[in-house]
């Protein structure tokens, strides 16, 4: 029986490259706990991209889910702390 990969690809736009930076530095240090799980992220200007591979559909879905709760967890400190300071 034949191994299925399973990949997603994300582009997150964000208001400005700082911010897309800061989200980038956040977020690239936080491990997926599942070993069945690769991801990859990097920074474009003001686009953060993020590569997903699993798999199963599941464990993909569980990924992408959690990282966006962060991604909107980070979002959400930037707007409350204000524009970053370039």
């Amino acid at each position: 029986m034949s191994e299925h990969v399973i990949i997603s690809d994300l582009k997150i736009p964000f208001p400005s490259a700082r911010e897309a930076e800061i989200a980038y530095n956040s977020l690239r240090v936080d491990r997926d706990p599942r070993k069945d799980v690769e991801k990859t992220i990097s920074v474009n200007d003001n686009i953060l991209q993020v590569h997903f591979k699993a798999n199963k559909t599941k464990f993909l879905r569980s990924a992408v889910g959690n990282f966006l709760d962060l991604v909107h967890l980070v979002m959400q400190t930037v707007e409350e702390f204000g524009p970053p300071m370039e």
